[in-house]
Formats: structure tokens, C-alpha cells, sequence
């Protein structure tokens, strides 16, 4: 549950608009069953509705970071698109359909992950070789290739600031800025990279088992669905908020430096997850059918930008 505050206001929303009629009891994770257990559990009606990463589950469903964190993928505002305009929310049912979930979607799509916290340099990607990382999924995978060659391990987040601390790891990523400066990184940590291009942004996904959304009466589908998009921006736009205050905290500590990862590392980083998506496309036509799909989007996004994106 990545951030419960809007899960709350979501069901308030919701409450409210159809006067009482329909409430939904969100718990976090922990409280009625481990959070590794909530996928079968909706599956097989156990609870009714879940809210994660679709990620989360990339052992049952090999092409999730697609619609949730992929690294080097699309921001929050581009993922919405491409969901809400170029079929992503298609492919995201069409890859569902083995389970019972009768409706899927986003509640919210989050603001960029630091890239890392770390007391070494990294602005080359030669710097990146032999450097003890914390990550996990595809980033994973990308900084462990012999062209970047990290030292890759998955640490819990409770453990990373000890581990930090201890030398047991040069660097990390965990988690968005506001999130991260909570968790007193800043504090054993020279540098702060950006921008999280592993993770620019992470959907907040959630599934309804098929009986109970059946149950429901047509109206108060339609006000369920119309309230997790009416969230979607409010949360966003308060999580930029956020991160921009931490930010600034972060920008006033005298022993903290914030670093922006050079231009031609990212597109180097790109190239590295590009061939490892690829790879992965050979072995899976559904992962090449989504992948090529955000490629071709963000074709057409990219054009809209190169006239429209202010330069002051």
C-alpha cells in the first residue's frame, strides 16, 4: 500500500458521492493478511478489491512493470495517456484475463524515485562498476549487465540505513523524496541523484474480484471508476508538492549534495534496458506487443513536446 492517505480520501470521495451507498474499508498491509497474499485473495473472493504495484506481482504476471514501474519508461503523466488514450488499459485487462478480477485500474500514479543515495560519484557510467547497490526487479537486471556492472543486492527497506551506515552498501534506491527524507538518508549520505529514471513513476493499481463487482449496481460502477480518476491528479499534484519541499530541505544541508545524473548517462542507462526489453520481447509476445506500443506512443508524445514544452 504505497500511500494510504489517498486510498482514505478516495473512499471519503466515494462515500460522499453516492450518499452513503457505497463505502469501501481499505486496511493496510499487515491488518487482515499479509500483503503477499492479497493477489490469491481477491482471485478467490476472499476480500473484494486490493490496491498495490502491479509489479508486485511480476512471479504471476511476467509483463507487469509495464503498467507499473518500468525502468527508463514513462513518466506519470504519460503513463495516464498512454492507459487512457492508446489502449494501455486494454492490455492491462487483456493480460488479466486468467484471474477474476472484474474491474482493474489505476488509483493514482506517483511522482519519480530518487535515483539513489549514495556516498560515492557515479556520473560516468564507468563509475557505476563494482559499486554495492541496492535495487531490485529490471533495474536490477540492467545494473548487473557487464556494461554497467554494479554489485547488485536486495536489501529490506528497514535494513538500508543501517546498511548504509555500516558500509555494507555504497548506494540505494528506495523511494520518492518526501518519502526518502522521512527515513533520514540525507543523514549518512554525501549525494542525492536525480531524476529516478529506474522508476519516473508508479502506478497505484487496483483489482475487484469478479463476483463483487458484479454485485454492484451499475451506478455506483460508474462513481467508483469516476472517483479513482477524479484522485488520480489530486494525489499527483500533492505528491509534487511534497517532493519539492523536501527537496529544497535537501538543497539547504551543508554536507548534502544533489546531483543530476548527465545527459549522455541516461541515454547510455536507455540503451542498456532497451536491449534487456528487447531480450525479454523475444521471449514473450505479449511483453513485445505492450513494449512496441509504448514505444510508439511515446513517439507521438515526444513530438508534441518538441513544440510545446517550455524553455523559461
Amino acid at each position: 500500500m504505497h500511500n494510504m492517505k489517498w486510498l482514505y480520501k478516495r473512499n471519503e470521495m466515494l462515500e460522499a458521492a453516492t450518499n452513503g451507498r457505497f463505502i469501501i474499508e481499505s486496511h493496510p498491509t499487515g491488518a487482515i493478511m499479509h500483503g503477499k497474499e492479497a493477489f490469491d485473495a481477491v482471485n478467490e473472493g476472499t476480500i473484494d478489491a486490493l490496491n498495490s504495484t502491479m509489479h508486485t506481482w511480476i512471479g504471476k504476471i511476467p509483463s507487469s512493470p509495464l503498467f507499473s514501474a518500468r525502468p527508463l519508461g514513462f513518466t506519470a503523466t504519460q503513463m495516464v495517456a498512454w492507459l487512457e488514450h492508446s489502449g494501455g488499459l486494454d492490455y492491462m485487462y487483456e493480460v488479466l484475463e486468467p484471474f477474476n478480477f472484474g474491474y482493474t485500474g489505476y488509483t493514482y500514479v506517483t511522482t519519480p524515485e530518487d535515483l539513489c543515495w549514495s556516498n560515492v560519484r557515479m556520473d560516468t557510467l564507468e563509475a557505476w562498476k563494482g559499486v554495492k547497490f541496492r535495487t531490485k526487479g529490471f533495474w536490477a537486471d540492467v545494473l548487473a549487465d557487464p556494461r554497467v556492472g554494479a554489485s547488485v543486492t536486495t536489501i529490506a527497506g528497514a535494513e538500508l540505513y543501517a546498511a548504509g551506515e555500516k558500509g555494507i552498501l555504497d548506494a540505494w534506491e528506495y523511494s520518492n523524496a518526501a518519502t526518502d527524507i522521512a527515513l533520514g538518508f540525507y543523514e549518512i549520505c554525501k549525494y542525492v541523484y536525480v531524476p529516478g529514471i529506474h522508476q519516473p513513476a508508479t502506478v497505484n493499481w487496483e483489482a475487484v474480484n469478479d463476483d463483487s463487482w458484479a454485485k454492484l449496481p451499475d451506478d455506483l460502477k460508474v462513481a467508483y471508476d469516476a472517483v479513482n480518476h477524479a484522485i488520480a491528479p489530486l494525489a499527483y499534484t500533492d505528491l509534487v508538492i511534497e517532493d519539492a519541499k523536501a527537496f529544497k530541505a535537501f538543497a539547504a544541508m551543508p554536507d548534502l549534495e544533489i546531483v543530476t545524473m548527465p545527459d549522455k548517462l541516461q541515454a547510455q542507462f536507455f540503451e542498456v534496458a532497451d536491449d534487456l526489453y528487447q531480450k525479454t520481447c523475444a521471449a514473450d509476445p505479449f511483453f513485445a506487443k505492450v513494449y512496441q506500443s509504448q514505444l510508439d506512443f511515446l513517439e507521438t508524445w515526444k513530438l508534441f513536446e518538441q513544440y510545446q514544452s517550455p524553455k523559461f
